[in-house]
């Protein structure tokens, strides 16, 4: 009898053991069911002039940006082929920048093909309106260098730039000179190998208009800080910036010790810069036609009070 219930026992856990595997492999099987490969074409939706130079494609899908070449596209009217100079994504992959030769407000026909990222190819041939209004579009960055364990800057346009121009300032000073990977992207590298960047240095790069699309659009105020440091713990130094009892609402504020060594801006009265400790600072702030400056450090409350005295941006960077 004890034989019998110890087998019975012994059975009844062989098939509960089966049971319970066969649900981990049915489970398993459902999980890593096989992948599919995307095997569908891109197709172009739509086809716009945003202006006299710039034509937006949106396509169905997000293309292999790095696979476009404007080889690949043709735009023609009854009497000319519009040359396109470069292609770059706009708001998203999927949505193409086309950027031509003057256009005007006539009917075009434009046939290409392009790749998703899963490589396959997608023909389109479409009609479309020129337009002759002109590009006002200003470039901002969209993408660049910025905090700790950065060894230089790098900028990325929203569109096709001027590369033959280009100006910003390094504080503390260094020469600095762009190089340029492609029309949108730019690197700033050092003139002699005397000035690369310092690992224990914060250095901030400022552009005001000294930088410009082909249309000569240029951008707005920019401001960006790095350092090659890889243990970068900064301390914030606050204060505040006054006409009278009424606090600025926009300008520039240079931090100094001996000489210029960051810029940052003013914005409804406030500036902060990064510091590495809590020394005594000079900051100089402009806004409009006045200016005015102070001695500063992290520990104390800070405000400056400026005068009707115009200064430029120049005379407080050098």
């Amino acid at each position: 009898m004890i034989r019998l219930i110890t087998k019975t026992i012994s059975y009844t856990f062989w098939n509960i053991a089966v049971l319970i595997s066969i649900f981990i492999l049915a489970s398993c099987a459902h999980k890593a069911s096989p992948l599919s490969k995307d095997r569908m074409n891109p197709k172009l939706q739509s086809v716009s002039a945003l202006n006299n130079r710039q034509i937006l494609f949106t396509f169905s899908e997000i293309l292999d940006t790095i696979n476009l070449n404007p080889e690949y596209f043709s735009i023609t009217s009854d009497e000319e082929t519009l040359k396109i100079m470069a292609l770059y994504p706009s708001l998203s992959a999927a949505e193409i920048i086309a950027l031509t030769d003057i256009q005007f407000d006539k009917p075009y026909d434009v046939s290409g093909y392009v790749f998703d990222i899963a490589q396959n190819k997608g023909n389109f041939k479409e009609s479309f309106t020129g337009s002759s209004k002109p590009d006002t579009i200003i470039p901002w960055i969209v993408k660049y260098s910025k905090g700790a364990n950065n060894k230089e800057f790098t900028l990325i346009f929203s569109e096709t730039m001027d590369t033959t121009f280009f100006k910003s300032y390094i504080l503390p000073k260094k020469n600095l000179k762009p190089e340029w990977q492609n029309l949108r992207t730019c690197r700033l590298i050092p003139e002699i190998p005397d000035d690369s960047l310092s690992y224990d240095t914060t250095y901030y790069l400022y552009i005001d208009k000294g930088a410009r699309d082909i249309s000569e659009n240029t951008i707005n105020i920019f401001i960006t800080s790095i350092t090659p440091d890889t243990i970068y713990e900064p301390i914030n130094l606050k204060g505040t910036v006054q006409i009278n009892d009424t606090l600025v609402k926009t300008g520039l504020a240079v931090l100094k010790r001996k000489t210029s060594i960051g810029i940052t801006t003013v914005d409804e009265g406030n500036f902060v810069f990064e510091v590495r400790n809590s020394l005594f600072y000079i900051v100089e702030v402009i806004s409009g036609k006045y200016s005015g400056s102070a001695e500063v450090s992290v520990d104390s409350v800070n405000n400056i009070i400026l005068k009707l005295e115009e200064k430029d941006i120049d005379s407080l960077i050098n």
